[in-house]
């Protein structure tokens, strides 16, 4: 039987610990980066799961207007649960959870952790949620390539995009560096999102923050031409084999030069020298628009010049208040 326990600040090193050796935790799931919001809007209402005292299963959740919601501070989240959690007890968690949210919430939206963080592939829970009566509420398009399997990155570009990307390279046109200058990398980025009338989704306080909480995974890189700084992209390393391109960004002189393509080849090759196995480009649609899952052609062709292909972001929904 599955009993649920609220999470509370005691057990962070259990709740972190469990992530690390999950089936499908990234760093996105950690308490340490749940708590990083310097503007809260709303209550943390995490839930753990265990069969005959083991822990087998964390929900990182929150509550917003008398929904529970996985999670808001998070890209994506979901049930985490151990590798090889068979098919029965994942159906007993989400049983557990539904019973457990019944008297307590209008509804329970759930926001899956794509396929490609699974360590050992597994789509039980998107089955067993839909089983479970819950309903697909947004569905969004994410594209990934995987960098493993080839011994040259440049092997996965198309004829036309790796002759951009060499010419640029052999021209020695930009300087790709590791920095530490996220001003700098800011201002580039807001003026790249303005140009498209929207805002970055972090503040800049909130990306130092990130990083001065994970040193070791987030990495910024920025491109100089010359002594002028031209763009900047901005990696989060998610788990031992994958990757995230959170942001890449280059100033609007130089939005027809290829850098946005030179600074996205040069995450595949750091992600291969870091011996990371998937890299992933992220989401690609128009929120702007009236539909925002409308899906934005133009980036989604960009990334798959680099050999990405399409993984979808899955949110699940319940409602509860019915019952």
């Amino acid at each position: 039987m599955i009993t649920i326990e609220k999470y509370n600040h005691k057990m962070l090193n259990i709740w972190d610990d469990f992530i690390y050796h999950s089936n499908n935790g990234t760093i996105f799931h950690t308490r340490k980066f749940l708590g990083y919001h310097t503007e809260r809007r709303f209550t943390d209402f995490s839930l753990m799961f265990y069969l005959k005292n083991k822990l087998v299963c964390v929900l990182p959740a929150a509550v917003t207007q008398k929904n529970l919601f996985s999670h808001p501070g998070a890209s994506f989240g979901g049930l985490i649960i151990k590798e090889k959690t068979s098919f029965q007890v994942s159906q007993e968690i989400i049983k557990s959870l539904i019973d457990y949210c019944k008297q307590k919430f209008n509804s329970i939206i759930i926001i899956n952790t794509p396929s490609i963080y699974n360590n050992v592939f597994d789509e039980s829970l998107n089955y067993l949620l839909l089983l479970n009566n819950f309903k697909y509420h947004e569905n969004y398009i994410s594209h990934f390539v995987k960098i493993n399997k080839c011994s040259n990155v440049s092997s996965l570009l198309n004829k036309r995009k790796k002759r951009y990307v060499e010419g640029l390279i052999k021209n020695k046109q930009f300087l790709i560096s590791l920095s530490s200058n996220l001003e700098q990398f800011y201002k580039i980025l807001l003026e790249s999102k303005l140009s498209f009338g929207i805002k970055p989704t972090h503040s800049l306080a909130e990306l130092k923050k990130l990083i001065n909480i994970f040193p070791q995974h987030i990495k910024l890189f920025l491109s100089k031409d010359g002594n002028i700084v031209a763009g900047g992209v901005l990696v989060i390393y998610t788990s031992p084999k994958t990757c995230l391109v959170f942001y890449n960004a280059v100033k609007n002189k130089y939005k027809k030069s290829q850098l946005a393509a030179l600074q996205l080849y040069f995450c595949m090759q750091q992600a291969k020298r870091d011996n990371v196995s998937i890299v992933d480009f992220g989401v690609s649609h128009e929120p702007q628009k009236k539909n925002p899952l409308s899906p934005k052609a133009s980036l989604i062709q960009f990334k798959e010049q680099f050999g990405a292909r399409g993984v979808s972001r899955n949110i699940y929904k319940r409602l509860l208040s019915d019952e």
